[in-house]
């Protein structure tokens, strides 16, 4: 794994592969002048906050960024599909209510 800069070791460091995260909010500041944020990227995030699902962790990146799969069913029945990395605060964990 690529070493990591100090930038780099946000609260997202600490998840790994498998681990289950809900996405919660919007990315800090996105909504301020001159902050970039694809349309579609947009419309991922306020669908996730709205469905409220658990993700689970699919990969970690060279630079120890998770990224989360997700899918969603259209109305024609076909499956879209979309990948998104966790490297700010929009995220909290999520802990198993099973016994262990």
């Amino acid at each position: 794994m690529a070493k990591l800069r100090e930038w780099d070791r946000g609260p997202w460091s600490g998840l790994k592969v498998g681990d289950r995260v809900r996405v919660v909010r919007m990315p800090p500041g996105c909504d301020e002048p001159g902050y970039v944020l694809h349309p579609d990227t947009r419309r991922l995030y306020m669908r996730l906050i709205a469905r409220g699902r658990s993700l689970r962790v699919a990969k970690i990146d060279e630079f120890g960024v998770p990224w989360v799969h997700s899918r969603f069913r259209r109305k024609d029945g076909r499956t879209d599909y979309h990948s998104l990395s966790l490297n700010d605060e929009t995220w909290v964990k999520v802990h198993s209510r099973r016994k262990k």
